[in-house]
């Protein structure tokens, strides 16, 4: 995919996630596609599993934002960071909310292929969303070791 397909591709993604709208999120991915939360070290793969996530971090974050501030292309890859915003409002892997709200960093890697989003690697802070939205860091990280652990050993990205 050239430099513009890429963009107006992740642009559509991007609407769709601030709508709230799976199932167009859903139609950027592969069939097959991934979602990589490296903080947590989980890894969504499949539609299924990459909307049981999205609808997850929905629940726990309805407000969950981000804005982009920087964009750069490879072959066949973008790579997207700015600040991420949200309030913990919901339940997070099955942790109550904390009521806080987030302003932190992130990175998003996005590869591409036949002519759709594969999957996306997600990279911030987890320590500093945790201490401003109120949550336990270490109960998160318990609880995400636990939902690694049922989901089996994690797929290799395309």
């Amino acid at each position: 995919m050239d430099r513009d397909q890429m963009f107006r591709l992740f642009t559509a993604h991007r609407a769709a996630e601030a709508a709230r709208d799976v199932p167009s999120i859903l139609a950027t991915f592969t069939e097959d596609c991934f979602l990589d939360t490296v903080p947590l070290g989980l890894r969504s793969q499949g539609k299924p599993a990459t909307r049981a996530a999205y609808e997850s971090l929905f629940a726990a974050f309805p407000d969950l934002a981000p804005e982009d501030t920087g964009i750069a292309y490879g072959d066949d890859v973008l790579v997207v960071w700015g600040t991420l915003q949200g309030t913990s409002r919901g339940q997070w892997l099955g942790l109550p909310p904390g009521g806080g709200a987030f302003t932190v960093p992130f990175a998003n890697v996005v590869p591409f292929r036949n002519d759709l989003m594969a999957g996306e690697t997600l990279y911030f802070d987890l320590a500093s969303v945790c201490a401003q939205a109120g949550l336990d860091l270490d109960h998160l990280r318990t609880a995400a070791a636990a939902a690694a652990a049922s989901a089996g050993p994690p797929k290799a990205a395309p």
